[in-house]
């Protein structure tokens, strides 16, 4: 499959006529890069054999028309980056030699014109670029044609060039289905046209006399066709009582730890790892913090620590009961992602929703893409499922 990625198309410049009330106003007349115009320009491929396409050019800017022809001639200058990275306090790497060609070293920028014909820088990303790696291209004006002068701040356009492999794409749901429902069947109504691919079931019985000693994660996953793995918080009514974590992926490890409190109910945490593809494990967690705020002030951090060994794609989700500004929060971001931060839709209450108690979080922030951000429309209990479509990369 080919890829032709066009990051920044030539801006044109609107043609001005020559107004007579500006004296001499060839000292205003240069050449630039549009594309330098935001350092740096983002550049993101896709891993791919065939090569991609990044497209520059250079622009006229003055106030009256360009009077000639200007030939513009561009060169990679690698030797820029290691200033700019110092200037910037940055890390970017060079990109690799052979990993980039300029297809036209040189444009014109025709009389009467603004801008030259869009140019073509390929890059080759597969076997030459490290997935995920961000390099920095520096392609600069190298020389225009009859000396026009060229705006030194926009000589220079750097790309910031990073490739990833194709995106997984995952549906992942956060869900409380309420305590005192035990009616497996119900709740895989709720959850089966929403479509997950991985979720939480927070308020979850095991064997419970309640329940009628019915393994609810078992029985709830089997219906959707997915794993389960469950983590108790407290034993209760001859069974256990907690949060289970389903996925349509084979689950290769698992985990369960308990988030205490001074006294209360504990918070569980079930972890799992799942294979997403041949030699692609991403870890998924589910839990369910303390409703009060005192009881639930160490929860944040014992979460961070028993994550802290889980490296590579981890997604959190649950009942953190918190505002997303709150300090739950506030700690979980010194690891983690939110998948909203603006305008999120919230779950709770399901009649009149104001906060967002349910939630999922992400890490690191690299290697996963939000698609979309929702809550759905019904539910077993008062908190709505929260959904997120995301894309993780590897």
């Amino acid at each position: 499959m080919k890829y032709l990625l066009s990051i920044l198309s030539i801006i044109l410049i609107s043609a001005c006529k020559y107004d007579k009330d500006i004296p001499h106003p060839e000292l205003y007349e240069k050449v630039y890069m549009p594309q330098a115009v935001n350092l740096p320009s983002i550049v993101n491929l896709v891993m791919a054999d065939t090569p991609q396409t990044i497209i520059f050019g250079a622009a006229f800017g003055g106030p009256r028309n360009n009077s000639n022809n200007l030939e513009v001639k561009f060169k990679v200058d690698a030797s820029l980056v290691a200033a700019y990275n110092q200037l910037n306090g940055t890390a970017y790497e060079v990109m690799p030699a052979g990993s980039y060609e300029l297809l036209q070293t040189s444009g014109i920028i025709a009389k009467g014109q603004q801008s030259t014909a869009p140019l073509k820088l390929q890059i080759k990303t597969a076997g030459v670029l490290e997935s995920l790696k961000k390099y920095l291209l520096p392609v600069t004006i190298e020389q225009v044609t009859g000396n026009l002068p060229v705006n030194e701040n926009l000589r220079t356009a750097y790309f910031l060039v990073e490739a990833q492999r194709d995106g997984l794409n995952l549906k992942v749901i956060s869900y409380g289905k309420k305590s005192t429902v035990f009616d497996v069947n119900a709740v895989a109504d709720v959850l089966r046209p929403l479509g997950g691919d991985l979720i939480v079931i927070r308020e979850i019985d095991k064997n419970t006399k309640r329940s009628g000693y019915v393994d609810m994660p078992a029985e709830i996953a089997k219906k959707l066709g997915m794993f389960s793995y469950f983590a108790k918080a407290i034993n209760h009514d001859g069974g256990e009582y907690g949060t289970a974590v389903l996925s349509k992926f084979p689950i290769t490890d698992s985990a369960a730890f308990i988030l205490p409190t001074p006294s209360g109910e504990p918070g569980p945490l079930a972890v799992i790892k799942v294979k997403v593809k041949e030699g692609q494990i991403l870890t998924f967690a589910g839990t369910h913090f303390n409703a009060n705020v005192t009881l639930r002030a160490g929860q944040p951090a014992k979460l961070l620590e028993f994550l802290q060994p889980y490296d590579g794609p981890v997604i959190v989700g649950g009942n953190f009961n918190d505002q997303l500004a709150g300090d739950t929060y506030l700690a979980l971001k010194t690891r983690f992602t939110l998948i909203c931060t603006e305008g999120c839709a919230f779950n709770y209450p399901a009649t009149n929703p104001a906060s967002n108690t349910d939630y999922i979080i992400y890490s690191p922030a690299n290697r996963f893409r939000v698609v979309e951000n929702r809550v759905g429309t019904v539910s077993t209990s008062d908190h709505l499922p929260v959904i997120s479509q995301m894309q993780v990369y590897y």
